[in-house]
Formats: structure tokens, C-alpha cells, sequence
């Protein structure tokens, strides 16, 4: 088994941070006038964005196995391709199911997020188990788009315009949670996962005050063409 935390491509330490320091940032920085703008994509918008999702889902093997012992490589390039599979193929099929079509926005985030969950235990499961993996973090990804990320902006009111919580934060704590099954000490690795999110949170909340006092743009820049 590994040892007290495991965390080989950063599931918790870079995107689960990543996430959750912005959604303290956007919580400070999002104002009433900024909520009551209607976020719009055009097509041109969304064909760079599924060009920038394909280049990502391309290259994610590589920026797993940069960070893995080098005998683990091939196991590690493996498994973050079959976790980004399983992630795509749940991703059609659930994006589909609760909306009735296929979400340009559903495809374009959710298909990577099983590159994100497998990060923490990718050079320690079999690629059997990478799949499953890659599959439930997609099916957490969509829901997160279609259920979670309206209520949550309702809640915090913070806008999440990409939606990076759904993408990195939910799969990047999934994945710190599944390794909890490898490691010798599995309250050290959950202990981990909270006071990196908590942390990052109550930073990203103190660094959106600071930038608040500092000034802000008028007119958001999603809503410039």
C-alpha cells in the first residue's frame, strides 16, 4: 500500500485547490449587476472551446506521467487514457439522458474530468479500475453542470462561468477520496483532501477582498464579444 497521502498527478493538490481558491475569489468578486447578466457562447466560442478540450484530452497522459516515477510511466499514460475514455463515454450518454441533446459545455468539461479524478491514484489501480474511475467522475461532472452549479451560484452567489468546480473540484475530491482505499493511513489522506480544500477556500476568499478593494472591471468579460 502507499503511504500516508497519496496524491501522484494532483487530484487535491492542483485541481482541487485550483478550484476551490477560485470559488473563493469568485464569491468576493461577483457582484449583483454581474448575476444579472445572461452568459452567453457563440458558435465560434464553442468550436475553440471543444478544439481546446480535444488538445487537453489529448496531452493529459503526458502531463500525468511527468509527475510519475519513471518505471510507472507506461501503467500511468495507460490509465489516465482509460479513466479519459470512461469519462467521454458516460459524459454522451448522461449529457444526453438528463437534457435531451448533447451539451456542447457537458462535452468540452466533463469528458476530461476522469483525467482529473484518476490523477491522485493513477500509478496504484489497474486500468480496469481507472475506467470506473474516469466513468463515475464524468457522471459527477454532468450532474454538476446540470444540477449543482445553478444551485450553488444561487446559494453562494458566485458565477462559475467555466465551471471550473464541476470539472476540478468535485472529480479532483472524488479522486483524493479513492485513494483513501490505498493508502496505509486513510484518515491522513481525508484529513488532506479537507484542509486543502478549506484552505484554499479561505485563501481564495481573502485574495478576492484584496482585489475588490483594488478596483474592478465594469463590464465582465464574458459579455464582450
Amino acid at each position: 500500500p502507499a503511504g500516508a497521502f497519496l496524491d501522484t498527478a494532483g487530484s487535491i493538490s492542483i485541481h482541487a485547490f485550483g478550484a476551490y481558491f477560485a470559488f473563493g475569489l469568485i464569491i468576493m468578486l461577483t457582484t449583483k449587476k454581474d448575476r444579472e447578466i445572461k452568459i452567453e457562447s457563440s458558435k465560434n466560442s464553442s468550436q475553440f472551446m471543444l478544439l481546446g478540450s480535444a488538445a487537453l484530452w489529448i496531452f493529459w497522459p503526458s502531463f500525468c506521467s511527468a509527475l510519475a516515477p519513471v518505471d510507472k510511466i507506461p501503467l500511468v499514460a495507460t490509465n489516465t487514457i482509460l479513466a479519459l475514455c470512461g469519462a467521454t463515454l458516460v459524459t454522451y450518454a448522461l449529457s444526453t439522458f438528463i437534457r435531451g441533446k448533447i451539451d456542447v459545455s457537458d462535452i468540452a468539461n466533463a469528458s476530461l474530468a476522469g483525467g482529473v479524478a484518476i490523477g491522485a491514484s493513477v500509478a496504484n489501480v489497474t486500468p480496469g479500475w481507472s475506467m470506473i474511475i474516469g466513468s463515475i467522475a464524468g457522471a459527477i461532472s454532468v450532474i454538476g453542470f446540470a444540477f449543482i452549479q445553478p444551485r450553488l451560484q444561487k446559494l453562494t452567489g458566485g458565477i462559475d462561468t467555466a465551471g471550473v468546480h464541476n470539472l476540478h473540484g468535485m472529480p479532483g475530491v472524488f479522486g483524493g477520496l479513492v485513494a483513501m482505499a490505498l493508502v496505509s493511513f486513510p484518515l491522513w489522506q481525508f484529513m488532506g483532501i479537507v484542509l486543502t480544500v478549506v484552505f484554499a477556500l479561505i485563501m481564495g476568499i481573502i485574495v478576492g477582498f484584496i482585489v475588490s478593494k483594488l478596483g474592478r472591471k465594469e463590464i465582465p468579460d464574458y459579455n464582450e464579444n
